[in-house]
């Protein structure tokens, strides 16, 4: 077929047995009550390309305000600005433009102001530079959306003020399209976001795909734009208006100036409209992860008052019994390994049974209390790793290599430096699971937050690691462990992930209760069992703050 047949056939009406269900009633756009409005904020010198960008896509702004850097020092905040949205007339979503979030940032002002917006019902969607990993982790936890662009903020803000909150989580997203390909490519985008699909099927009768029952939105592509697509544009409008689904809709035209987008789809307040079949994804992710956020429950580990206390005094003492002093070291380095698997313990999290000994006799003793094979560990102040120091030994079978490996540990601390040790953990070897760490890192804009990830101590060099600001409840921290590239590692091996989720919200309660001495803890193995076995701490390490 020639160019000039095909632009002939796009602009012959469809045949009567290929049109899509008409509306009964004649369509008007003078019927049309306002779309819901967005608001814009703005921190930079760009205010005037997203004002251009909403006009050009037909998104309604009920007001708009710059809140950048003040030389006097008393205009309104970004997160004040946040706050009067959220609580204005007639504001369905609030899309937001920063300069360098991360800069000057008051914290927790800014996750209040979030978390104030997602509960007011007005979504705050966020195209920022600057950002770091706790910056997007307080993003997102807090409930906001992420965008990548001017377009993609101005359509992800839309569909958030139009679409109606639905009373219970959505079912799956509805596929369909005017051509299989179209719906096939859409389709395979939706998996890719990660967002749950639902193939259309037959969507020739558009009122019967839309009533349709346990879809929690419906996706539907137009590349037919000439006369078809105008009687596409007004059945899916008609829908709108008769359906509780939301409904959006990608016009696949390369021009946008056809009277079934600007005239039909584009004037109704019910519909989404799309350019992009990418843009239009990001929204229905944005909104799919907007009612996740509302319909999370929240399961705040146990608030225990004498994990607190019992802390406290692990901290202030001097190590464990028959402690011989080590080496003068700045307090302020750490702890031993033997002080932080006490911390861990008081927060109910397991170790392997072991015992700290300080004679190659006792240390005997527990090897066979606790049962061979052991593990042998130095117990020194300030030591990040025992294992990174060449001051752990593995796989011990027997009294005469517990001796042997007893009278190495302490020559080889001596060589580095240590003196005289805490001890030696003789510890119950652990077989089995998979490697992980969980840790705090305090951040000088948020204060604790807590970090996991795959692969030991090795998970931050590889960069897999997610990271949530304390507090948080357990639906974050199962969150934390979806972000992770590696968690294939982890349900491939049958790993107990609900056992580590728990673990994540005890170390946060540590992070809340000591944020004012620690500077930062790594569980680094924590090793993750299979389902029903929970986790063991094989190695941990604390850093204090120094006073």
């Amino acid at each position: 077929m020639t160019t000039e047949q095909t632009t002939v056939t796009r602009r012959r009406p469809a045949p009567e047995d290929r049109r899509h269900h008409v509306p009964a009633r004649p369509w008007s756009p003078e019927s049309l009550s306002p779309a819901p409005a967005i608001a814009l904020i703005t921190t930079g010198a760009h205010t005037g390309c997203p004002l251009v960008t909403a006009d050009e896509l037909g998104v309604p702004v009920a007001g708009w305000t710059y809140c950048g850097p003040d030389p006097d020092g008393d205009g309104p905040t970004f997160a004040d600005t946040v706050e009067a949205f959220a609580q204005a007339d007639g504001v369905g979503a609030i899309a937001a433009c920063v300069d360098a979030i991360g800069t000057d940032l008051d914290g927790r002002a800014l996750m209040r102001a979030a978390e104030s917006a997602a509960g007011a019902g007005r979504p705050l969607v966020v195209l920022a530079t600057g950002a770091d990993r706790v910056i997007d982790a307080v993003l997102r936890q807090a409930g906001v959306i992420r965008v990548e662009g001017f377009d993609q903020l101005l359509d992800c803000a839309a569909t958030l003020a139009r679409f109606p909150r639905p009373t219970q989580p959505p079912g799956p997203v509805r596929i369909a399209a005017d051509s299989a390909g179209a719906a096939t490519l859409l389709a395979d985008l939706a998996r890719r976001s990660g967002l749950a699909t639902e193939d259309a099927g037959d969507a020739s009768d558009i009122a019967e795909l839309a009533a349709r029952p346990g879809a929690g939105m419906l996706l539907y592509a137009v590349t037919e734009t000439g006369s078809s697509g105008e009687w596409t544009a007004a059945a899916l409008v008609e829908a709108a208006r008769e359906s509780t689904t939301p409904i959006g809709v990608v016009w696949c035209s390369s021009g946008g100036t056809e009277t079934g987008y600007r005239l039909i789809l584009q004037r109704s307040p019910e519909i989404a409209t799309f350019r992009t079949l990418t843009n239009a994804v990001a929204a229905a992710k944005a909104y799919y992860d907007h009612c996740d956020h509302r319909f999370r429950i929240p399961s705040l580990v146990e608030d225990n008052a004498m994990a607190g206390v019992k802390a406290r005094q692990i901290l202030t003492s001097s190590g464990g019994p028959g402690t011989v002093r080590k080496r003068d070291t700045d307090p302020s380095k750490g702890l031993s390994e033997s002080q932080t698997h006490q911390l861990l313990r008081a927060y109910g999290i397991r170790t392997p049974r072991e015992q700290l000994v300080t004679s190659a006799a006792w240390a005997v003793r527990a090897a066979a209390t606790i049962g061979y094979p052991v593990v042998m560990k130095a117990s020194v102040a300030g030591l990040p790793s025992a294992s990174a120091a060449g001051l752990t030994r593995t796989t011990i079978t027997s009294a005469s290599q517990v001796r042997e490996n007893f009278k190495d540990l302490m020559d080889s601390a001596g060589r580095q430096g240590y003196g005289t040790l805490d001890g030696v953990l003789i510890g119950q070897q652990i077989t089995g699971g998979v490697d992980t760490m969980v840790g705090i890192r305090r951040d000088d804009r948020f204060g604790p937050a807590v970090v996991v990830g795959v692969g030991g101590a090795y998970a931050e060099t590889l960069g897999d690691v997610a990271i949530r600001v304390a507090p948080f409840d357990g639906h974050q921290a199962r969150r934390m462990l979806d972000e992770l590239h590696c968690l294939p590692l982890l349900t491939n091996a049958g790993a107990d992930l609900e056992a580590l989720a728990d673990t994540i919200l005890r170390v946060q309660r540590m992070a809340l209760d000591l944020g004012d001495v620690l500077e930062g803890f790594d569980i680094a193995p924590l090793r993750v069992l299979g389902r029903g076995g929970g986790t063991v701490a094989l190695d941990a390490s604390a850093r204090l703050i120094a006073h």
